[in-house]
C-alpha cells in the first residue's frame, strides 16, 4: 500500500517525507489556501522537497482547467501530478490530459457509478468522496470505497484508489480489501506512527545493547 502526504506546508512536509513512508504530497484547494502563498512559487519549493505532487484544478470551463493544469506541470513536468474535479467539464479535461500522455488523478468522485465514469475519461486514480453519501445516510464511507475497489477488481482496471485514513485502523482493512493507496493528513502523521508495542519490543534489547558497548 502507498502512502501519500496531504499538505502544502513545507516545513511539515520535510519532517514528514523524512520517516519515509510517503511516495509524495498530495493536496487541495484548502490546504494551498492555508499557505498565503502564490501556488506556483509553493509548488516549485514543493517539487523541490518531495518525489511527487499533486495539485488540484480548479473546476470550471474546460479551456480554462487546461491551461491551468499546463501552467502547473511547467514547474516540473516529472515530479507534478495533476488532480482533476470529476465534474461534466472535468470529465473532458481527464480525456485532454490522458490523451496527452498524463496519468491524471479524477478527484470529488461519490460514487461507484461516478468512478466507471472517470476511469472510462481516462483517470488511473481515483480520489473517493463516500463520505458525503455517509453524511446522508446513504452508506459509510469505508463502504463506498470498498464498492469502488470491487468495481476495479472485476473489471480489471489499471486504476489505483487514494483514499484517505481518519483512524490508523482503518489501513489494515483497507489493505485487506485491495485498496494500493491512501493519504494521510499532516495533523495526524506522528500519532500514526506512534506504536508502544514496537517501542517496547525495541527497549528489551537495550541491557544487550548496553554489555555489547562495553566491549
Amino acid at each position: 500500500m502507498k502512502f501519500w502526504l496531504a499538505t502544502a506546508n513545507i516545513k511539515r512536509a520535510e519532517t514528514c517525507l523524512a520517516y519515509g513512508i510517503f511516495e509524495g504530497i498530495i493536496t487541495n484547494p484548502h490546504v494551498v489556501a492555508q499557505e498565503g502563498r502564490d501556488p506556483k512559487a509553493l509548488f516549485k519549493d514543493l517539487c523541490r522537497i518531495a518525489p511527487y505532487a499533486y495539485y488540484q484544478l480548479h473546476a470550471g470551463e474546460v479551456e480554462a482547467m487546461l491551461a491551468e493544469a499546463e501552467e502547473m506541470l511547467a514547474i516540473d513536468p516529472d515530479k507534478m501530478r495533476i488532480k482533476v474535479p470529476a465534474t461534466r467539464n472535468g470529465l473532458g479535461v481527464i480525456r485532454r490530459l490522458t490523451d496527452q500522455g498524463l496519468r491524471v488523478m479524477a478527484t470529488a468522485v461519490p460514487t461507484s457509478t461516478w468512478m466507471v465514469l472517470a476511469v472510462a475519461a481516462g483517470a488511473v486514480a481515483i480520489a473517493p468522496y463516500s463520505g458525503m453519501l455517509q453524511r446522508r445516510n446513504i452508506l459509510s464511507k469505508m463502504e463506498g470505497v470498498f464498492d469502488m475497489q470491487s468495481i476495479i477488481d472485476a473489471q480489471g482496471y489499471d486504476v489505483e484508489i487514494c483514499t484517505g485514513i481518519y483512524d490508523a485502523t482503518e489501513i489494515p482493512r483497507y489493505a485487506a480489501q485491495g485498496i494500493k493507496s491512501a493519504f494521510i493528513w499532516e495533523k495526524d502523521v506522528e500519532a500514526y506512527l506512534t506504536q508502544e508495542l514496537v517501542d517496547e519490543a525495541a527497549a528489551n534489547f537495550e541491557d544487550d545493547w548496553a554489555q555489547i558497548d562495553a566491549y
